[in-house]
């Protein structure tokens, strides 16, 4: 009964690896775009948070956007950290 098991288990790991073969062995620039789409980056700081553009502007361009807290900490009379939100920095980038 465990050799049945033995063998099918065998039997499943090699068809796993023959299968994973060739994608582990694959070049990786054929995981780049096939356009030469260039990558630009934008950063904005405001006071308050602020939403960018997110979705397709144009075909084959992808857009999105990031928002992240820019914080001030200091310590208290008691020595803890105490942390507030300064400013925010919107990133919207464009592939």
């Amino acid at each position: 009964m465990y050799r049945k098991y033995t063998v099918r288990a065998g039997a499943a790991g090699l068809l796993i690896g023959l299968v994973a073969m060739p994608v582990a062995s694959s070049d990786p620039a054929y995981a780049q775009p096939l356009r030469n789409q260039p990558y630009e980056e934008w950063q904005y700081e405001t006071k308050r948070p602020k939403r960018g553009y997110e979705g397709f502007p144009a075909p084959g361009v992808y857009c999105s956007y990031r928002r992240v807290p820019n914080r001030v900490c200091d310590y208290d009379k008691r020595g803890r950290q105490k942390c507030r939100i300064k400013s925010w920095t919107l990133t919207q980038s464009c592939s």
